[in-house]
């Protein structure tokens, strides 16, 4: 039987590390700001200087995966006699999914041996990569191809992510947000925490001020029925505030977080420096 391959888009966010150590082929995608240099694969713009324009004023924008790059990838995968599972961030909010999947197609054509199945999570950054993540550790246990679709298929409906971010600006900018909602939650000073419906960006709780935020998600948390191995923290430029709010998982929830995990630029565009939450998967009824 042919043996197999994870791949991932950069929007799962997987943990960097867990990439690194797994081996595990990420599609890159792109942004740039209005001086037309673009980033995302062989040139990289340090973290902090990125968002550091972004609170100065610049718009980045994000463009989606290269076709080419993309078809390069995989067919490297298949000649090397590999089928590939590819686990791609919500295709409602990034055209890449239907990159992948129109490329895979094509690719199918020349390699009608080979099996490829593209996810569309309907995720975006962390708990994309919590699939990503269970996918990778089927695989090493030797579970088959199928099996490994089967569970990430059925397991993307239930992992979702409970976040807030500082200024509701970046999410209205780029279209992730309702106008309306954006300036009335600035100009009340609410920070509602997020989360992941049907594939976009959706309110879930209004709260005044983000102590409260915090806490309520920490709240929402102790409701569900976690699967406790696969609950993530996630910010973007916030290491310190992430970590004491991992700190805050042991403590109230005596949850260990798989990793605390700095979201990506092209994701980063959309929710601003200062974003913190929670991915989580939750256990099946």
């Amino acid at each position: 039987m042919r043996d197999y391959i994870i791949m991932a888009d950069v929007n799962t966010d997987p943990a960097p590390e867990y990439v690194k150590a797994e081996n595990i082929p990420i599609f890159p995608q792109y942004y740039h700001f209005n001086d037309g240099i673009i980033y995302g694969e062989e040139k990289e713009l340090d973290i902090n200087v990125y968002f550091d324009r972004l609170r100065n004023g610049e718009r980045a924008y994000s463009m989606g995966c290269n076709p080419e790059t993309v078809r390069r990838m995989m067919e490297e995968q298949l000649q090397k006699g590999l089928d590939i599972i590819a686990i791609m961030a919500s295709s409602e909010c990034s055209g890449s999914y239907n990159t992948v999947l129109m490329e895979s197609r094509e690719l199918l054509e020349d390699y009608p041996e080979a099996r490829i199945h593209v996810v569309d999570s309907y995720l975006e950054t962390t708990p994309a990569g919590l699939l990503v993540y269970v996918a990778q550790e089927m695989k090493k246990k030797g579970c088959v191809f199928e099996d490994v679709v089967k569970v990430v298929e059925e397991k993307k409906k239930d992992c979702n992510l409970l976040f807030m971010v500082n200024d509701l600006k970046y999410l209205v900018r780029g279209g992730r947000l309702n106008v309306v909602s954006g300036a009335v939650g600035t100009l009340l000073r609410i920070k509602p925490i997020l989360y992941m419906d049907k594939g976009l960006i959706a309110p879930y709780e209004k709260c005044r001020g983000k102590q409260t935020a915090k806490a309520n998600i920490v709240k929402r948390l102790k409701e569900m029925n976690l699967d406790r191995e696969l609950v993530v923290v996630l910010h973007t430029v916030n290491p310190a505030e992430a970590e004491e709010f991992a700190q805050t998982l042991r403590t109230e929830l005596g949850i260990e977080p798989l990793w605390t995990n700095e979201v990506n630029p092209i994701i980063g565009a959309h929710v601003g420096p200062d974003c913190l939450g929670v991915a989580f998967c939750k256990l099946p009824d």
